[in-house]
């Protein structure tokens, strides 16, 4: 097998985990009302996980594209928001970082339309890693009960779990004000970047869907632009 069929191999295996994360975070409300949480947190656990090996396959095969680094990003937030309207049933803290991380979903697509670089940064990353974890320890305790474990730290935790969630909650909160804070800094960068391209619907000036599709996927593509914003490579320069 010559090197081309192996990246293109790559590819597909890294972008299938992805949109495993992607399809799975639909399929977790129904998981959640019908098993209850024991299963969800399993389950969540394994979809949580997929957000670093696909990132890790990536670059260790070196087969990253435009067309992957878009899809981990929404699968990243449909995940967490998903998460948290389940969460947010149960326990209504969780409405709040629910609310704010929509906001910076709505923050990343301005700076998108403005031609900003909308790639994590290392305060989101690290948002992300923490608010993962919180996440899955929520779901964890939750499950707690359907264990029927007679011991006296579970049943401790069983009995404060509502305050543990809230506590948790907040903290979260907390995370996702600091990164969205983050992102608006960006999102008013790139508006006043003149760098930071115009955006004109302009027919002539506009790639043409195969060009694009063909650039988004193309991983040599990729590592040329890499840091140039998603919307740039849309339009002929």
């Amino acid at each position: 097998m010559n090197n081309k069929i192996m990246k293109i191999v790559g590819i597909v295996i890294v972008n299938l985990i992805t949109m495993i994360r992607l399809i799975g975070s639909f399929i977790l409300p129904f998981i959640y009302y019908k098993y209850g949480a024991s299963i969800t947190s399993c389950f969540i656990i394994i979809l949580f996980l997929t957000d670093y090996v696909d990132g890790f396959l990536a670059r260790a095969w070196k087969v990253s594209t435009f067309w992957g680094c878009m899809m981990d990003a929404i699968s990243d937030k449909v995940l967490n928001i998903i998460a948290f309207i389940i969460l947010g049933l149960e326990h209504n803290i969780m409405f709040a970082p629910l609310i704010i991380e929509i906001s910076i979903l709505y923050t990343c697509y301005s700076t998108y339309r403005y031609g900003g670089n909308v790639k994590s940064t290392n305060i989101g990353k690290t948002k992300t890693f923490i608010v993962d974890i919180i996440v899955i320890v929520c779901f964890v305790l939750m499950a707690l009960p359907t264990l029927k474990l007679n011991n006296i730290v579970i049943n401790y935790l069983i009995k404060y779990t509502s305050q543990f969630i809230y506590v948790f909650g907040l903290a979260i909160l907390v995370l996702v004000l600091i990164a969205l804070f983050d992102y608006i800094k960006i999102n008013k960068l790139a508006r006043k970047n003149p760098k930071c391209m115009d955006i004109k619907y302009e027919k002539k000036n506009k790639k043409t869907f195969k060009t694009v599709m063909t650039q988004f996927f193309d991983t040599d593509y990729y590592l040329k632009h890499k840091d140039e914003s998603i919307m740039k490579q849309l339009y002929f320069q």
